[in-house]
């Protein structure tokens, strides 16, 4: 790819301004997930930007084909293409790994051969419609360098490339049916999903979207994040902290919420099998704003700025889709909250059956109440286990007490002159001693009072 389309000090100044532009974590996740994502970029020098552009093609992949009804009714597919940009060395690598290694522990846990993952890595349009046809109409791609998939659009000559481009273009559209026919045959995918995550160098990327102009507005469904580097002294580097939980977790939650194929997880085309996700009243009415923003925009740049007009029109779609995959986290933070209450959080590294076990366990089937509703049958499930094992202290104390009292018996069963009562200056007629005998023989009451005599504590009246 030539970066002669765009100088050197051109970039620079892109990547500055581009550096002004921070995600707050806080503002955007729960406390649970904001922990997890700093956890990890801050032992592994990277910038929140780098995991949370990432993250979101990942969660969506692991939504399993679920939807989003939008505020305007139609349905769409959850997908993200998006993009990373930096300059050497500055840790992109271990974003794009991060993120591969949790969708690989996932799916050697749910048993997809590695022959058959849906971790896709074609070099060409025509490559990867073909496995989405025959391994799984639902894929990811994790580009550790972005450059290898936009160079692959120029593999084909006289108009190949435009070709592809507009295939790529479908498949993040929500259509139903994409084809590719050619003169080597024809391919036909059926409710196609792609995800795709990559890292790139700015040459590649400016020189790629300058060159564009204003012809398909592939450049205008991907998501860039170019942050300002984290480069720290290996005395600012933190340690990683074992016990919080790591993005395999966060994935395999969201998958479970969003699993309705158990008993095949290699493939399933019956799309009313799909979660459709739909907004509540009160996020309607904020969703509805943000698409009115942006439809004003775009009537402003129209016939003007046809680039701006079209990143704006993408702009209102992602808007859902992002709120899906913010949703998404939301409810494997409840989870995490649940786990944590129950002792049973997960460590960084514990990514043994019994923990997806344990999670899977936890989230009792796919998702279909709010995330409200969702925290209320946690926080009565937690009451519900509290009071069970306050009935089961009880219990336990009260088997403790009749033991004691067993004791207590046979401690004066085995004195009987606990049971001659005894006290200075009062008569116990023995007749009294002789009724109330504990069990033993008069002989052995007459002795033990003979006793009690002989230590002057007492006098026999009989």
């Amino acid at each position: 790819m030539s970066s002669k389309t765009i100088s050197a000090p051109k970039i620079r100044s892109i990547m500055e301004k581009a550096a002004m532009y921070t995600m707050n974590v806080i503002e955007i996740f729960d406390e649970n997930i904001c922990d997890l994502i700093i956890n990890i970029c801050s032992s592994s020098q990277m910038p929140p930007e780098y995991v949370i552009t990432l993250l979101l093609p990942a969660i969506e992949h692991f939504l399993n084909g679920s939807q989003i009804r939008t505020n305007t009714g139609t349905t769409t597919n959850i997908s993200f293409f998006t993009t990373i940009i930096g300059y050497p060395s500055v840790n992109k690598s271990s974003a794009t790994e991060a993120i591969l290694s949790a969708c690989l522990a996932i799916e050697k846990h749910i048993g997809i051969k590695p022959e058959e993952s849906r971790i896709n890595c074609s070099a060409t349009v025509e490559s990867l419609l073909t496995e989405l046809k025959n391994t799984s109409p639902r894929l990811i791609q994790i580009w550790d360098e972005a450059a290898t998939l936009l160079q692959s659009f120029d593999l084909y000559k006289q108009g190949g490339a435009a070709y592809d481009r507009s295939i790529m273009c479908t498949l993040y559209n929500s259509s139903s049916v994409v084809k590719r026919q050619t003169q080597s045959g024809n391919i036909t995918v059926e409710n196609p999903v792609l995800n795709i995550a990559a890292a790139a160098h700015p040459v590649d990327i400016f020189s790629c979207v300058s060159g564009e102009g204003d012809d398909d507005g592939l450049m205008a469904r991907f998501l860039f994040s170019a942050p300002q580097p984290c480069i720290p002294l290996s005395s600012e580097i933190k340690p990683l902290d074992i016990d919080e939980p790591s993005f395999t977790h966060l994935l395999y939650i969201i998958y479970c919420f969003n699993m309705l194929e158990p008993c095949d997880v290699r493939r399933h085309d019956d799309e009313s099998q799909r979660i459709i996700y739909t907004y509540s009243e009160t996020a309607l009415k904020v969703i509805d704003n943000i698409f009115d923003e942006y439809t004003l925009r775009i009537r402003e740049a129209y016939g003007i700025d046809q680039g701006l007009g079209s990143i704006l029109g993408k702009a209102k779609v992602q808007i859902s889709r992002l709120a899906a995959a913010i949703h998404a986290t939301s409810l494997a933070s409840a989870v995490f909250d649940q786990l944590a209450n129950d002792d049973s959080l997960p460590g960084y590294y514990e990514k043994s059956k019994p923990i997806f076990d344990l999670l899977k366990r936890a989230i009792r089937g796919p998702v279909n109440e709010t995330l409200d509703e969702m925290k209320q049958i946690f926080k009565e499930k937690r009451e519900q286990q509290e009071t069970l094992e306050k009935n089961q202290v009880l219990q336990v104390e009260h088997r403790h007490s009749n033991t004691s009292r067993r004791i207590s018996d046979g401690n004066e069963q085995r004195h009987p002159e606990k049971i001659i009562l005894l006290a200075k200056g009062i008569r116990i007629p023995w007749r009294h001693i002789s009724l109330n005998h504990g069990g033993f023989k008069a002989a052995t009451l007459h002795h033990a009072a003979e006793n009690l005599q002989k230590e002057k504590l007492g006098i026999i009246w009989l």
